[in-house]
């Protein structure tokens, strides 16, 4: 137990790291011009379906990443945000797009999770704050932040927030994962070979990150997640990721020279307040 509680504190930072770098890197590779997004979310997804394959096969428990039908639907909502976050960071700078996704993620989840119990009304209340905050970003006139960037950004919310209702229902997150990644790859693959993505623009670099993101800061961190979600209190995953667009803000700012104006300052400071209404718990009595 001592042992499980000392590597929590690094595994939840490597975590909630990997996942404002996944936006940083987004943008870096495709608003740079590094790697075409469709080949960017296909070398992506196949690096992590691999990643999770040798995952499962060190545990003894390779064919648990066979995919069926129950993964279908969920395949397909991982499959929207994959292509989505890709094309939408073409049009919008990471500090703005974290917003918007989070925002976004939170309302569906929210709305979502009605048919097994209707949300308490501060969540309620939580998720139009939030949704505010993006309509800040889509209405003002905010540096970095386009109007199809906030419409691809608000898809990739939606897309991951249903996809993330469908991985809460599965007894085995690991395993519903490395599923639905096989999937996911396999369809990729097949959409490369279709469209000829091959033959898009790419350099080395870009192939680089995408494929380092897809097989660490994606695979690896959702594997890390789940396992730390399991050792913490329940609810308190949505407060450990309110520190997420903090840190893809800040990240976006000082690696990528994003300017940060008082707009986008209100905007996030709409949708940090949601997400910290919608995590919030009271305590018993």
């Amino acid at each position: 137990m001592g042992r499980a509680r000392g590597t929590l504190a690094p595994a939840l930072g490597f975590v909630l790291f990997s996942f404002a770098l996944n936006s940083i890197m987004t943008r870096y590779i495709v608003g740079q011009g590094l790697l075409d997004p469709g080949l960017a979310t296909a070398a992506r997804f196949l690096a992590g379906a691999g990643s999770l394959l040798l995952l499962l096969a060190a545990l003894r428990r390779p064919r648990d990443a066979q995919p069926g039908r129950a993964n279908i639907l969920p395949a397909m909502a991982l499959g929207a945000y994959a292509v989505l976050i890709s094309y939408g960071y073409q049009h919008i700078g990471a500090a703005a797009g974290t917003f918007v996704f989070y925002a976004c993620v939170l309302a569906t989840m929210t709305l979502g999770g009605w048919r097994l119990a209707p949300p308490r009304p501060v969540a309620l209340l939580g998720s139009v704050v939030a949704l505010a905050g993006v309509g800040v970003l889509a209405l003002g006139r905010v540096e970095g932040a386009t109007l199809p960037g906030v419409a691809l950004l608000a898809g990739t919310g939606i897309a991951w927030g249903a996809y993330s209702l469908f991985a809460r229902r599965s007894a085995d997150p690991l395993g519903f994962t490395a599923q639905n990644f096989a999937a996911l790859g396999i369809a990729m693959a097949a959409f490369l070979g279709a469209l000829g993505l091959a033959r898009a623009p790419w350099t080395w670099t870009g192939l680089g990150i995408a494929l380092f993101m897809g097989a660490v800061t994606t695979a690896l961190s959702y594997a890390v997640w789940y396992w730390a979600l399991a050792r913490i209190a329940p609810g308190a995953g949505g407060t450990y990721q309110l520190a997420i667009p903090v840190l893809t803000a800040a990240m976006g700012v000082l690696l990528l020279g994003e300017a940060f104006s008082e707009r986008l300052l209100a905007a996030g400071a709409l949708v940090l307040l949601g997400m910290a209404l919608v995590a919030w718990r009271p305590r018993p009595a």
